[in-house]
């Protein structure tokens, strides 16, 4: 599962007409937001056919809670994640996401335990992006337990991580490899946004895996918007051994205040036997009204090393809050 940043998929979720999950106060200390998404999704041109409508794996059904606190400087969140394990490799059908407690003062945030980390474009979570399936970009950091210290300044945001783990999730869900001796993972990022609607995101990760191999990735991104209803975004990702690059081109259009519409290409350059491909689709947003909302997406994928080249239609309801 490509784990996607939630400042990142924040960005995205501008650019669409779907509702953001907004949360829902219980008191001035406690809060609670979430969604739930199911799919009908078919796949057609794979080894499987078409069995998979209603039977969709990965991000296309699943439910998410989170409790936040807050108490002086001090903030945390703990949620809960529910997916089909046997779709997901995950050896859990609930698991921990979140948990973790951030102390800020002044511009400066630090954060401790298990978190998402920075990068990737796309948001870890369906109900922020455009799209129902992810895109080629292939890479993005993933939930991990360790420090980390954030910066916000006037036009931009940096921060630096310290982690179990960085290229991704070596437990049975979403998680690090909880190994802290020799294989930790390093993160950092810069983020612009001095010029008007505009983002600029870099950020890079590296891995000393026990002692051995080691592990570089990096990852750049830009959303600009065009005008109120006309946006563009653009990615490029690296993870060396694994993907010789990936990226993304995604430009998004606000019909109206309830609709948008997003294209998308995106392209992979494999390594160590995986093929290369190219994928385009479109996708569709309807969102009825602040808690309810409809998806629809049609994509094509070319694997020019030969083997399947899958063509997917979906639809995909949301409740979120």
């Amino acid at each position: 599962m490509k784990s996607r940043i939630q400042i990142a998929g924040t960005v995205a979720a501008l650019a669409t007409a779907a509702a953001v999950q907004a949360e829902v106060k219980i008191n001035d200390s406690l809060s609670l937001d979430g969604y739930a998404i199911g799919s009908g999704v078919v796949t057609e041109g794979t080894d499987k056919g078409n069995d998979k409508l209603g039977k969709s794996g990965g991000p296309y059904d699943s439910a998410y809670i989170a409790v936040n606190g807050s108490y002086k400087d001090f903030t945390s969140k703990v949620s809960l994640y529910s997916v089909n394990f046997g779709d997901n490799n995950t050896g859990d059908d609930v698991g921990i996401l979140d948990a973790y407690v951030t102390y800020k003062t002044g511009n400066l945030s630090l954060t401790g335990a298990k978190y998402l980390g920075w990068l990737g474009f796309e948001s870890f979570h369906s109900v922020n992006n455009a799209f129902i399936s992810f895109s080629q970009a292939g890479y993005a950091s993933p939930f991990a337990t360790g420090v980390k210290a954030d910066y916000a300044g006037e036009g931009f945001s940096t921060g630096v991580s310290v982690r179990d783990s960085q290229v991704g999730p070596g437990g049975n869900f979403f998680e690090g490899d909880g190994e802290f001796s020799d294989d930790l993972g390093y993160e950092a990022y810069v983020m612009l946004t001095s010029i008007e609607k505009l983002t600029v995101f870099a950020g890079a990760g590296f891995e000393d895996v026990d002692g051995g191999d080691q592990t570089l990735t990096y990852d750049l991104w830009a959303s600009y918007a065009l005008s109120d209803s006309v946006s563009l975004a653009a990615e490029y990702a690296y993870l060396e051994e694994v993907n010789n690059g990936s990226w993304l081109l995604q430009g998004t259009y606000k019909v109206s205040e309830p609709l948008s519409v997003s294209g998308r290409l995106t392209g992979s350059d494999g390594d160590n036997g995986s093929s290369d491909s190219f994928g385009y689709g479109i996708a569709s947003t309807y969102a009825i009204n602040s808690n309810f909302a409809i998806k629809g997406e049609v994509t094509k994928t070319d694997n020019n090393a030969g083997g399947n080249d899958p063509f997917t239609y979906a639809l995909q309801g949301q409740f979120k809050f």
